[in-house]
């Protein structure tokens, strides 16, 4: 009886520790996740900079550092100031220059809000290229007054 017992319980033993469930480890799930990321934040930022994210494409500026009031010559206020838009009652207003710049993120119009905004946030559909490319060259030139 003790040669089977002992058969038995080998046999137990050996069918439990022969059979195993690989989890993923957390350290895993990490790395994986942060490649994926890391993927999307490169295929972002490439398509960023040629300008396919936008409703335009990047804007060539032959003035290196335009002034504030090339947005009003580009429509900006005509456009985007109206009653009830950004004429100061209900949000900034489109013609005070430091209400504008806080928008801004001189010298970078990809990380500044208020380009973000009128180019692939919810403005776009209100803006034109004329408009696009007044704001990108103003803030890509430091935010001028």
């Amino acid at each position: 009886m003790k040669p089977l017992s002992l058969i038995f319980r080998l046999f137990l033993v050996l069918s439990f520790t022969g059979c195993s469930y690989e989890k993923a480890s957390e350290k895993d799930k990490d790395t994986a996740l942060g490649a994926l990321l890391l993927s999307r934040l490169a295929s972002s930022s490439s398509s960023t900079a040629s300008g396919a994210a936008g409703k335009f494409p990047i804007p060539s500026c032959e003035t290196p550092s335009p002034a504030f009031s090339s947005l009003a010559t580009a429509g900006f206020n005509s456009t985007c100031g109206t009653s009830g838009c950004h004429n100061g009652s209900v949000r900034y207003d489109t013609t005070s220059y430091s209400q504008v710049k806080g928008y801004t993120n001189p010298g970078s119009p990809t990380t500044s809000i208020l380009y973000k905004e009128q180019s692939t946030g919810a403005m776009a559909i209100h803006t034109n290229q004329a408009i696009d490319k007044a704001i990108y060259c103003w803030i890509l030139g430091g935010s001028s007054p």
